[in-house]
């Protein structure tokens, strides 16, 4: 054989191979993925001799019967008050505590997430969520649109898929002009620099999203024009303080405002000063001034702020544990890291590790542990300030990160009772839904969790999940552990591999 008739050879075998590579890259992108089974309630449920926490009193309720009929709870009494059908379905409720399901007021669902960790929230007994991020144009392959998500949470309500109710969505952020330069084909409206730029974003989304989310670089002419827009079609304003908008001025504008952080910007020394250093180079977040500037009286003026406006607060302490930790095993190596697929946290460990390059040293490590630490004292601040609180994740995965959030409300100072109020009753009162959720009560949409020990006596104790019913469906602890084990399978999967990579080609942008 001849060595041109050898290399013939070779770019032919080599040719084959890239072949058969692509065709079956293309035959996972088109592959259906199976989704783990919805529970049908046939008949009715009886959950016995079981202690109702009511976080409101901060009491437990012993002995109770909870009667669920028509994917509601018909009646909570002692057994012999409660008469059972014939035909129902007795669970052992005898040692066990019932809580009302939990909220996440701040998470992010993506195009891939039905695929993967959507079934989870139900798993932990998340049955409402907030979105906050909307898609920026129709077809996004990455982020989920509005349609979608009302679709996905029509089918769960109607028992046709696992996952949880959403119960609102955000525009796309309004984060100025930054945005246009970072994603192609945006129409010019999108920089929300002007009151035209304003009207026109608004319109974009007023048939679609139940508020408009604003960002860190929209600039303080934009926002004051975004929020005059919003008002005026009856959309609410939420999301981050904009770094050109004072925190009182945004507690005045905003339903809700997200992250703890924006509490330590807006209360030290130099906090005007950098307000007017938005949208520039030398605008940066020195957090061991902020701490050691801090001025208590500043931030009485800002949880005051709130008090008054009614302003939610979504501290989403996590995202600043990431930070604080991002060179510790416990962020690094978390067992929950399992439900993620590798590319996805491949994808979120280039953040992780892009904040430790910025400054590695022990005393930047020290300062962001600080700055962690002292967010979370001013979150129970904030409370006993009568700031209303809620439960946000912000993270990663869905649903298992509720209860970590739950135990950082803990350490920053409230009690048990009152960080499960914040992921019950007070989430279905920010949506004026607290006659349909929140607590154990007759009437109410039965979404529920049982649980193995007291979440009043330690916070930790909402993860001993014995089982959730969502809009009267009973998941068990064997469907749990089902649901559990179908997305670690669906975390590892040849066919959602190719789905996420072929997100990536179509569009790869960091939002």
């Amino acid at each position: 054989m001849n060595f041109s008739s050898y290399l013939k050879r070779v770019a032919i075998a080599i040719g084959a191979i890239l072949a058969v590579c692509v065709s079956l890259f293309l035959l996972g992108v088109v592959w259906p993925v199976r989704s783990p089974a919805p529970a049908q309630a046939e008949t009715p449920i009886a959950i016995v001799n079981v202690s109702v926490v009511d976080a409101q009193a901060n009491q437990v309720v012993a002995g109770q019967t909870v009667l669920v009929e028509g994917g509601r709870i018909s009646a909570v009494g002692d057994a012999a008050m409660v008469e059972l059908p014939e035909n129902v379905r007795i669970v052992n409720g005898s040692s066990r505590y019932l809580i009302p399901a939990l909220w996440d007021m701040h998470t992010h669902i993506y195009a891939i997430s039905p695929l993967l960790d959507l079934p989870l929230h139900i798993a932990y007994g998340v049955t409402n969520v907030r979105d906050m991020q909307g898609c920026p144009q129709e077809g996004d392959p990455f982020i989920a649109c509005a349609e979608d998500k009302r679709r996905w949470s029509d089918e769960a309500i109607a028992g046709q898929r696992v996952g949880p109710r959403i119960m609102a969505t955000t525009s796309f952020m309004a984060n100025g002009s930054v945005i246009l330069d970072r994603i192609a084909g945006l129409p010019a409206y999108f920089a929300t620099e002007t009151p035209e730029h304003a009207a026109a974003f608004v319109q974009h989304y007023a048939d679609s999203a139940d508020a408009i989310k604003v960002y860190d670089r929209i600039s303080r002419d934009g926002y004051v024009a975004l929020v005059e827009q919003a008002r005026l079609v009856g959309m609410d304003v939420v999301g981050h303080r904009p770094l050109a908008v004072s925190a009182i001025e945004a507690a005045a504008n905003q339903k809700s405002i997200e992250h703890a952080r924006f509490i330590l910007h807006e209360s030290y020394a130099g906090s005007e000063s950098l307000r007017q250093l938005a949208g520039t180079p030398e605008w940066a977040e020195d957090r061991r001034r902020m701490l050691d500037e801090h001025d208590p009286e500043m931030a009485n003026s800002i949880f005051s702020a709130m008090r008054e406006a009614g302003t939610w607060y979504v501290p989403t302490h996590l995202t600043r544990w990431a930070d604080a930790y991002a060179d510790d095993a416990s962020v690094r190596e978390d067992p929950l890291l399992r439900y993620l697929h590798p590319l996805m946290k491949w994808q979120w460990m280039e953040d992780v590790n892009g904040l430790l390059a910025q400054d590695p040293s022990p005393e930047a490590r020290q300062t962001y542990r600080e700055f962690y630490e002292k967010g979370l004292a001013l979150t129970g601040e904030a409370h006993r300030a009568g700031v209303k609180t809620l439960v946000g994740t912000d993270y990663i995965l869905a649903g298992a990160y509720v209860h970590r959030e739950l135990e950082q409300l803990v350490m920053a100072g409230l009690t048990p009772a009152q960080a499960l109020n914040a992921a019950t009753l007070a989430s279905a009162e920010y949506f004026d839904l607290q006659a349909e959720y929140g607590t154990v009560s007759a009437g109410k949409v039965a979404d529920l969790i049982l649980l193995n020990a007291n979440p009043l006596e330690d916070i930790a104790n909402t993860q001993q999940i014995e089982s959730v019913v969502f809009n009267g469906n009973l998941y068990d602890s064997e469907a749990i552990h089902q649901i559990s084990r179908h997305v670690q399978r669906q975390a590892r999967s040849w066919a959602v591999a190719c789905k996420i990579l072929w997100r990536f080609i179509l569009n790869p942008v960091s939002y």
